[in-house]
């Protein structure tokens, strides 16, 4: 955070001087912006990596891999979005497939799991609220301007937080690791936090999250392969179940659909 830091403010400076209308809005936001910033790029990803700590990485994925249909239910109770019946039931098996995946990690692993696995569903609430709730301010700031602000706001908590418990003297690694961390800083934290805010933005918080499970299942199959971990008929039930309820949730209705092709004729 700390060599993507001045990237995000750089970031910020051409939002503000570019958008002078903006400004009035950009200050009287700001408390939301460092707020849901804190929560979505800070807590979430604080509890993620504790919660790797007890479980494996494809329970972990399968976890997060479920975070849309936290979205589309918050979406419901919160914004009052009309939810299809179905839905209970894609729910249900979302949920089924990761308690496959638990029920046979808890008997392997051990009940580290099950505090493993709280973690990581807490995780995936808070990124849940931080998606939901920017989709309003991003449309008054902008999605550059928020994204700076946000991740400036989780920068600052994360220095914090490493200053009260290392020295910066923990900050000196090798030349190769300065490199990895600054590629991982570029193109696994700026850049992917710019497009998540244009497409919530664009395309609105559910379907941003839909679209953006496509990463856990990726990470699910290269844990297999790069940690060698082990991929039973049980992490493979428990995968599809949740990509095809999240697939499913995912579908219009006909009669959208219908409306679709009306508006484009």
């Amino acid at each position: 955070m700390l060599i993507a830091l001045p990237i995000y403010l750089i970031i910020a400076l051409l939002a503000w001087q570019r958008k002078p209308q903006r400004r009035k809005e950009t200050l009287s936001s700001l408390p939301i912006i460092c707020v849901l910033g804190v929560l979505g790029y800070f807590l979430a990803s604080y509890l993620d990596l504790l919660g790797l700590q007890y479980i494996s990485a494809q329970l972990e994925r399968v976890v997060l891999f479920s975070f849309p249909t936290i979205v589309v239910v918050m979406s419901w109770i919160f914004f009052k979005t009309p939810m299809q019946k179905k839905t209970w039931l894609l729910l249900a098996m979302s949920y089924a497939g990761i308690l496959v995946i638990f029920g046979h990690d808890l008997s392997v692993l051990g009940s580290q799991v099950s505090w493993g696995t709280l973690l990581v569903f807490i995780s995936a609430v808070c990124f849940a609220v931080y998606v939901l709730w920017s989709k309003p301010v991003i449309s008054k700031v902008g999605s550059q301007m928020f994204t700076s602000i946000a991740m400036l706001a989780a920068s600052l908590v994360i220095i914090v937080l490493f200053l009260t418990n290392y020295s910066v003297a923990d900050l000196h690694v090798s030349n190769h690791a300065y490199l990895i961390i600054t590629i991982l800083s570029v193109f696994c934290t700026v850049i992917p936090s710019l497009l998540v805010a244009e497409a919530i933005h664009r395309i609105g918080p559910e379907r941003t999250s839909i679209v953006g499970t496509c990463g856990p299942a990726m990470t699910s199959v290269i844990a297999v392969f790069v940690l060698n971990e082990a991929f039973t008929i049980f992490h493979g039930i428990g995968l599809v179940l949740v990509m095809l309820a999240v697939g499913l949730m995912m579908k219009k209705p006909k009669e959208s659909q219908e409306c679709d092709a009306k508006a484009v004729n």
